[in-house]
């Protein structure tokens, strides 16, 4: 561009600005525009393009991603039970995988051992004093919780409920069990609430859980109602449980505490950094599959009735929600409607008043149950009536009774002849009342 053409243009822009001053257009507002055009060069300057408003397919997504950053856990359950229906000889016991040892023992082992290194030693220390927030938590969870499903469970035996038997020995073995690792307290944690006492009440049941679980089996075996002579139950041996326990719950916790003492930093940064939650609820999602696993290929699943998939939705749901109100009452004691009666409240009902975040942590920690610790439990109280054994055992019976019949059919020629029949393999008990 020329030296006239410069000069041109200025004097044409300065026109421009004096004329439209004069309408009453501020002049520094042509002067912006102007810039936004000229950067002072020849050349005129880009204008910055506009975001492009959001289409409907990214809304989806982004929608989809928060639900499932959210409910991720929810649908890994989901995940995990298709994935045991689909091929359960993978995560069974004395499987592909041998779970019996790979996730019984190994997920447990993960699970404390998160758990232990994820407990703040100084928290431990400043909540261990709280001795009635973790006495109302463990009251309900270990005495209150067990012995009101004991009792629904005889009620529904005398009013003559058709369920089958498992299911109230599966109710009472999961009531028996501690508090959850790690969804109370992340739950806790989003009410608001007293997130240590949650933390450190699931590290407290959790060992309590290791001598008080095995102990109330013990006494709930004891009912020949619930658990019948010759039911699917092995004689629990005290010493053999709180070793197994001890082994796979206590000395990882326990490490895990010591880790954390004397690595506090390195331990706490590297716990941000491999989200060392998500990966206790991962190794929870393979012991529920492994379960599953068990079941599915047993065929446990298909001896359940629609009374029995309604009586195990409808007991955990009240149990659940009464487990929940109980916690919240005794920590709230409220005085409804009693000053209108004329009746003042007490001093001393205050005092026994527990904050409202004290209140959340003891409701989530004292009405719900641990699968981690209800696992192992079940592995080491049926080992001797566990899914190995029965198939190990049926094999055996089956290939037997395929030998004789293919005996009986060398032996006679004319196998079409012969009236057809079946055979059983008679147990010792039944021996034992013939003879």
């Amino acid at each position: 561009m020329s030296t006239t053409t410069t000069t041109q243009v200025v004097h044409d822009t300065h026109a421009v600005e004096m004329t439209t001053s004069r309408s009453g257009t501020p002049a520094s507002t042509l002067k912006s525009d102007h810039a936004s055009i000229y950067n002072g060069d020849d050349e005129p300057q880009k204008p910055t393009a506009a975001p492009a408003p959001e289409t409907r397919w990214t809304k989806v997504k982004k929608t989809s991603w928060a639900l499932f950053v959210k409910y991720w856990f929810l649908i890994g359950l989901g995940f995990v039970i298709g994935l045991a229906f689909a091929i359960p000889w993978v995560g069974k016991s004395y499987g592909s995988i041998q779970a019996q040892y790979t996730v019984k023992w190994g997920a447990v082992i993960v699970i404390f051992l998160l758990s232990g290194l994820g407990l703040d030693v100084k928290v431990m220390f400043r909540t261990i004093l709280r001795w009635r927030l973790h006495l109302y938590v463990q009251v309900v969870s270990f005495l209150v919780l067990p012995f009101l499903g004991w009792g629904v469970v005889r009620f529904f035996i005398a009013v003559g409920a058709n369920i089958d038997e498992m299911v109230y020995q599966g109710w009472i073995i999961a009531l028996s069990t501690s508090t959850t690792v790690s969804s109370n307290s992340v739950m806790t944690r989003n009410a608001n609430g007293n997130d240590s006492a949650a933390v450190f009440n699931a590290a407290l049941g959790n060992v309590l859980g290791i001598f008080i679980s095995p102990a109330l089996m013990t006494v709930f075996g004891d009912d020949r109602i619930l658990f019948p002579p010759g039911s699917a139950r092995g004689t629990p041996d005290y010493t053999k449980i709180l070793f197994q326990l001890g082994l796979s719950v206590l000395v990882p916790l326990v490490v895990g505490q010591l880790i954390r003492f004397l690595f506090p930093v390195q331990i706490k940064k590297l716990s941000e950094k491999l989200r060392f939650p998500i990966i206790n609820s991962i190794a929870l999602l393979v012991m529920v599959w492994s379960v599953f696993c068990d079941g599915v290929a047993s065929d446990a699943f298909h001896k359940l009735s629609g009374a029995d998939i309604v009586a195990i939705i409808g007991v955990d749901i009240f149990m659940y929600l009464f487990g929940c109100a109980l916690c919240l009452f005794i920590c709230r004691l409220p005085w409804w409607g009693l000053p209108r009666l004329g009746w003042e409240e007490p001093a001393w009902l205050d005092r026994f008043r527990m904050s409202r975040k004290d209140a959340a942590a003891v409701m989530y920690c004292g009405a719900t149950k641990t699968v981690s610790m209800g696992i192992p439990l079940i592995s080491v109280l049926y080992a001797d009536t566990s899914f190995g054994v029965k198939w190990i055992q049926n094999g055996e019976e089956r290939d037997q009774l395929r030998a004789s019949i293919q005996q009986q059919k060398a032996d006679s020629p004319d196998t079409e002849s012969l009236p057809s029949f079946s055979t059983r393999r008679r147990t010792a008990g039944e021996r034992t009342s013939s003879d």
